[in-house]
């Protein structure tokens, strides 16, 4: 039903010589659901070099994380195409009612998780405060934490995690969710379970509940760089 309202209003556009109007984001081809619950739908988009998606709107406020990066050709609803430059683990936020296509001007294959709330998020607010610290005695087994924002009902994190390093022990009081921007193997002592490890490849999604007492420790061989939102 969703999709064949939104053939109509293409239709109806085309014949009156009016820009179309964005489709659902729901009915991009490219995306690809990964994850839904009461709080988020993530969808991964990927698009090869040369291809873009068709005009679409958003109707919730999203979260989008680019995984890969890259060189894009975005087009905002009502305005001309502008290019845009995306770095590995850039996240942004939109509130509901962006509407835009986006094209692949890049020589790779370009990635982003996309979250939708299914709540309205609120206005987004600046944090940028952040943290380093390393094991006792190395300067190179680190962990690196940058609060990126927040909006009224979650904070944003880009976490980094060198090999060996090991992060402080902590709690989350409310659910989160991580989003792999690299491929890692982590090993996470949780308080009263015992050790978990977990080896996400990059675009992988991870929502945990709240209550958690834990520690990580990164026990592969390369850095470990992720995304967490935390719910307020």
């Amino acid at each position: 039903m969703r999709r064949a309202a939104a053939v109509l209003l293409l239709l109806c556009a085309a014949c009156s010589g009016q820009v179309p109007a964005p489709i659902l984001d729901s009915e991009v081809p490219q995306r690809k659901e990964i994850l839904s619950n009461r709080r988020v739908t993530v969808s991964m988009l990927e698009l090869a070099p040369g291809e873009a998606t068709p005009m679409h709107q958003h109707d919730r406020d999203i979260l989008a994380v680019f995984v890969n990066g890259g060189h894009m050709r975005n087009t905002v609803f009502g305005h001309k195409p502008a290019a845009d430059k995306v770095a590995v683990g850039e996240v942004r936020f939109f509130n509901a009612g962006y509407a835009h296509a986006s094209r692949n001007e890049g020589a790779g294959p370009f990635r982003v998780v996309v979250v939708a709330f299914a709540d309205p998020q609120g206005k987004k607010e600046q944090v940028g405060t952040a943290s380093h610290y390393c094991n006792p005695g190395s300067r190179t087994a680190c962990v690196d934490e940058k609060n990126l924002f927040c909006t009224a009902r979650v904070c944003v994190e880009d976490v980094s995690i060198a090999p060996g390093a090991v992060t402080t022990k902590h709690s989350h009081a409310t659910d989160h969710m991580l989003v792999a921007v690299s491929d890692f193997e982590l090993t996470d002592q949780i308080e009263g379970k015992g050790a978990v490890v977990r080896t996400p490849k990059s675009g992988e999604v991870e929502y945990l509940p709240a209550g958690i007492t834990h520690r990580l420790t990164n026990t592969g061989q390369v850095p470990a760089r992720f995304t967490v939102i935390l719910w307020r």
